[in-house]
């Protein structure tokens, strides 16, 4: 035991004093560290805030400024976005639009043809079941101004993560006078010359016609045929043999019409009936048929048989005898004279006759020909116009339908970058007292909201042209920053190769624009070469100070058209290809002060080549 003599009680109450001062310094420390640590948080969170806003309100004002109608509704089919154009177009003041319905926010949706469209198939609502909707026409009528217009609506469903239909955006575009292409059918204008033509040739002929055939069913027949055998229009569709030939006759008639059929033109045997007229018809028979086609009709002409004239003797003419002088009765008297007949009358035959009808049917036919060969080039017009039209139909079909995917696609980015904002908010108040997890949860927030700034920039870019982001960079280190992902987007069936400048290349861009416009010509190359095959980068400093970017694919190359046209925005030789990639590279391209061009032939593969000027030059420019 000690002893109470033996406890140098000062030296204790020291020890305590100066533990209890060690305790107090070191709580004062991790006070302090930890009023820090919340300021910076609180800092963060604030930073992360006006970012999500500043991208909320730069998106907004991006689709606000396309002048196309675009509307996103929410599961149950009420509209909780509306740009400008879309309020216009509906007859509604800004935000009105919010919290309707699509079949309700308007009125007088019917179809082309006046019937009414039922709810469950309008586009929007038949994105909320997951389709796609292109090009659906319909009347829309404007409450505002009570004007009905034809308009061309495209759909598409919004998913999340998870492959769920969490709403719909449409594109609505006002048309004039388009039809659905789908049911377009080219209207071909009636050739009615040659028929008129060859109507009155056959019904002022002066020969007996007759069209049957080829199972020889009369077809038609002109006035002098029906006259002569005292028929009417009734024979139309009947036998011809049963109409026209005796009873005798009607078998052998029927073989000569089997065997015309297959007789070279002229070649034809006639038929003889002794029906029709004092003394019977006679026939000749013309196969018809149009140009390169089988023999399908004969053409039978008819006429009167005329007999072998008889000739009739002339009158005698008594001669009066001359003075004689007296003879004795044994002189006989002088004998009349031999009787002395006229010349038969002309008499027409039926050579003449049938080259007479040869050439007017030669003559019609002629002009028959030309008629058709007219009406042929007036089809063949009309229908290439018609064809245009549906080409052009198509045409803004597939914009449409690639400005909704855009929509789509914008839609779809900023749900996942502020899905991920507000996750991350959501854990940071639900965990504030771990300083480490809401600093990871706030870095997290603040890189979504920084790809949401840079994604606004790049629409604003390629819709406005603007060029406030632009600063002096190395556009090598660029390139050789991006290596990775430009690998990873080839995959492994490609073999790219990157090759960049020894020295410095620094150029006056915007970083975000940069990196878009060659990850889009790389993936237009990779996409032409099907999976197989070789891409080329290559980066090089120019004399005057600028750079040159060219991307060189092993493909199957561009012809001259599509080389004219590959710029355009909506342009694409690919389904499914939105047709964006090139026209944003040649926006940058543009925005910067450079130029995009494409080179190529069929079969050759295909290059592109971005020019961007020095940075000095830029800067000179933009002053």
């Amino acid at each position: 035991m000690f002893m109470e003599g033996d406890i140098d009680w000062v030296l204790v109450l020291g020890v305590v004093a100066a533990v209890t001062s060690v305790v107090a310094i070191l709580s004062l420390i991790f006070a302090v560290t930890n009023r820090t640590r919340h300021v910076s948080t609180s800092d963060e969170l604030g930073a992360v805030s006006k970012a999500r806003e500043a991208a909320e309100t730069r998106l907004y004002e991006t689709l606000n400024a396309i002048p196309v109608a675009l509307v996103q509704t929410d599961r149950g089919g009420k509209f909780v976005f509306a740009n400008r154009a879309a309020h216009q177009l509906m007859g509604r003041r800004d935000a009105e639009l919010i919290g309707l319905r699509f079949h309700s926010a308007t009125w007088g949706i019917t179809y082309p043809d006046g019937r009414p469209v039922p709810p469950d198939l309008l586009p929007s609502a038949r994105a909320l079941r997951g389709q796609t909707v292109k090009g659906f026409q319909h009347i829309l009528a404007n409450p505002a101004t009570r004007r009905k217009m034809l308009v061309s609506v495209t759909a598409m469903p919004i998913e999340d993560s998870h492959g769920q239909v969490i709403g719909s955006t449409a594109a609505i575009v006002e048309t004039e006078g388009l039809t659905t292409p789908e049911v377009f059918q080219p209207e071909i204008p009636p050739v009615a010359t040659s028929d008129d033509l060859t109507r009155r040739v056959f019904e002022a002929a002066s020969s007996a016609l007759v069209v049957v055939s080829a199972h020889g069913v009369v077809r038609e027949a002109n006035p002098v045929a029906l006259a002569l055998f005292g028929r009417t229009l009734d024979v139309i569709g009947a036998d011809f043999a049963d109409q026209f030939l005796g009873e005798t006759e009607r078998v052998e008639g029927r073989q000569t019409l089997r065997a015309a059929i297959n007789a070279q033109p002229g070649e034809a045997d006639g038929i003889a009936s002794t029906m029709g007229g004092d003394n019977g018809v006679a026939w000749r028979i013309l196969p018809l048929n149009a140009p390169g086609e089988p023999i399908d009709a004969l053409l039978l002409a008819g006429d009167p048989i005329v007999p072998e004239a008889e000739v009739e003797p002339a009158p005698v003419v008594e001669l009066e005898p001359a003075p004689q002088p007296e003879s004795t009765p044994d002189a006989g008297s002088v004998a009349p004279a031999e009787p002395v007949a006229d010349p038969a009358p002309e008499i027409e035959t039926a050579a003449s006759r049938e080259t007479q009808l040869q050439a007017e049917l030669e003559a019609a036919r002629a002009q028959i020909e030309a008629e058709r060969a007219e009406a042929q080039r007036a089809a063949g017009e009309a229908r290439a116009q018609a064809l245009s039209q549906v080409e052009t139909g198509n045409e803004a079909s597939r914009r449409l339908e690639s400005v909704g995917r855009l929509t789509g696609g914008v839609a779809k980015d900023f749900n996942a970058l502020l899905a991920v904002m507000t996750s991350a908010l959501d854990m940071m108040l639900k965990t504030a007292d771990d300083p480490a997890r809401v600093r990871r949860l706030g870095q997290a927030a603040l890189a979504a909201g920084q790809r949401g700034e840079a994604l606004t920039r790049r629409l604003s870019a390629f819709s406005q042209g603007e060029d406030a982001h632009a600063q002096v960079l190395d556009s090598g280190v660029l390139l050789r920053a991006m290596e990775t992902r430009l690998r990873a987007l080839a995959g492994p069936g490609v073999d790219l190769m990157i090759e960049g400048p020894s020295n410095e290349a620094p150029v006056r861009v915007d970083p975000v624009g940069f990196e878009g416009a060659v990850q889009a010509l790389v993936r237009n190359a990779v996409e032409a070469l099907g999976g197989a095959g070789s891409v080329a980068v290559r980066l090089e400093a120019l004399a005057d100070g600028g750079v040159r970017l060219t991307v060189r694919d092993t493909g199957p190359g561009l012809d001259a058209a599509t080389a004219a046209r590959a710029l355009e925005p909506f342009f694409t030789t690919r389904d499914g290809a939105a047709g964006l990639g090139l026209a944003q590279a040649h926006a940058f391209a543009r925005q910067s002060g450079g130029a995009l061009t494409l080179t190529g032939a069929e079969g050759e593969g295909a290059e592109a080549t971005l020019t961007l000027p020095a940075a000095e030059a830029r800067v000179e420019s933009a002053a």
